[in-house]
């Protein structure tokens, strides 16, 4: 390859990896003013769902409350996985470790998601160990567990799921259990990859990102995440991280 071949190759390189960065930078803006304006209207849907269930409004206000509150949740969680996404591209996760109650986390995720998993027909049942604490990213556990627990609903449905948590050592495990179709070993092996979803058909939707980004922030806590599923009868997901563990991925920030 002569001189001016490698630098035409060189500058297109550089071009391409200009036009990435605009990408990226574009995407986290966009997920910014997307999330932004509503993170205030789900807290007035809550409040609004907590003086319904106060008063005693009736049922059909307070269940047409709760689908209100369930949508925007969802709007305002897709949004942040957008943001994560150009974090994860832009070279790194931040993140924000705290010291806080994991075992108060999952059980306030898991009321928060009882009302669809019961239109889903998905009892849902919890073993959770009381005071299991450490210090980790809270927002990224939230988004981690979220999304096992909202596909466990998804791709279950109609069957009982399991939440469970507990120490394991120095470390703990979360796990959520499904009893929907399972995954082939095949699929297995790619679930966690981009644009990948836990069953070959497509048809629930969804970006097709959400296990790689649980794995991306897991990993970033010097976790693991893992799926298990044996014949047919559905899915069992678990996430293993350290107490207190800061993680291998370089920090930045947003």
């Amino acid at each position: 390859m002569d001189q001016r071949s490698t630098s035409e190759l060189e500058a297109l390189v550089d071009e391409l990896r200009a036009q990435v960065k605009a990408r990226d930078d574009f995407i986290a803006v966009a997920a910014h003013e997307l999330r932004n304006p509503m993170t205030p209207l789900l807290g007035q849907v809550q409040h609004l769902l907590r003086q319904a269930r106060r008063d005693g409004l009736p049922e059909g206000m307070v269940k047409g409350l709760e689908r209100l509150e369930m949508i925007t949740l969802h709007y305002v969680r897709r949004a942040s996985t957008l943001l994560e996404i150009s974090r994860v591209n832009t070279g790194g996760v931040h993140l924000e470790p705290s010291w806080f109650d994991l075992s108060a986390l999952v059980a306030e995720i898991v009321e928060a998601y009882r009302p669809i998993a019961e239109r889903s027909h998905c009892p849902l049942s919890t073993r959770i160990e009381p005071g299991v604490e450490g210090e980790w990213d809270r927002l990224a556990l939230e988004q981690v567990f979220d999304n096992l627990l909202s596909n466990a609903i998804k791709y279950g449905y109609g069957h009982p799921i399991e939440v469970s948590l507990a120490r394991e050592g120095d470390r703990v495990r979360l796990g959520v259990r499904d009893h929907g179709p399972g995954i082939s070993a095949e699929d297995q092996a790619r679930v966690f990859e981009r644009f990948e979803q836990a069953v070959g058909q497509r048809r629930h939707g969804g970006f097709g990102i959400g296990l790689w980004l649980a794995r991306q922030l897991v990993e970033a806590m010097g976790g693991q995440i893992a799926v298990e599923s044996v014949g047919g009868d559905g899915s069992d997901f678990s996430v293993f991280i350290p107490v207190g563990g800061q993680g291998q991925m370089e920090r930045t920030e947003p």
